[in-house]
């Protein structure tokens, strides 16, 4: 009687991505919040995503979706992307959205995932959703990360609608 064969990860497909962002940022020795996802909290923007409580007490809800399918022709996995350092996000005052994705980009980076071949922050794209992040991986396919809402700390309402334009949190 033989095994089944292993199921290849697809961290490109939305809840996978949840899933494997949830357990980057819960190990990261440099973990700066909690996180829990979107069914858990009971947001139904979206099926998936997470919300991250920063140190501020400030939340920022990152919308999961799945951009771009892979294209079939390239190899599954490759040379991870190189690892990049963000700075500590703030404990008191404003956050920056920027410090954020930054933050994020250092999380994904540092697990050297050979999936993943590059990770970029929305904000440096200048495109109709102004934060987030933007995940490709070798195999052609693609995540984005949308930060959806923010809600500042005292707060129980997100500002600025659906994925605003304000700058920090």
């Amino acid at each position: 009687m033989s095994s089944p064969a292993p199921t290849l990860l697809q961290p490109w497909q939305a809840c996978e991505f949840e899933s494997f962002l949830r357990t980057a940022l819960d190990e990261s020795p440099r973990s700066q919040g909690q996180v829990a996802t979107f069914a858990e909290t009971g947001c139904a923007h979206s099926r998936f995503g997470l919300r991250l409580t920063l140190p501020t007490g400030a939340e920022v809800y990152l919308q999961i979706v799945a951009a771009r399918p892979p294209d079939g022709r390239a190899e599954p996995q490759g040379v991870p992307p190189p690892r990049l350092r963000a700075a500590a996000l703030p404990a008191v005052g404003k956050t920056p959205l920027t410090a954020v994705e930054h933050y994020l980009v250092g999380v994904l980076t540092a697990r050297q995932d050979p999936f993943i071949r590059r990770v970029e922050p929305l904000s440096a794209a200048n495109g109709a959703i102004p934060f987030g992040l933007n995940v490709t991986f070798h195999c052609g396919a693609a995540v984005c990360c949308y930060v959806a809402y923010v809600v500042p700390a005292g707060y129980s309402r997100p500002l600025g609608g659906p994925y605003p334009a304000l700058h920090q949190v």
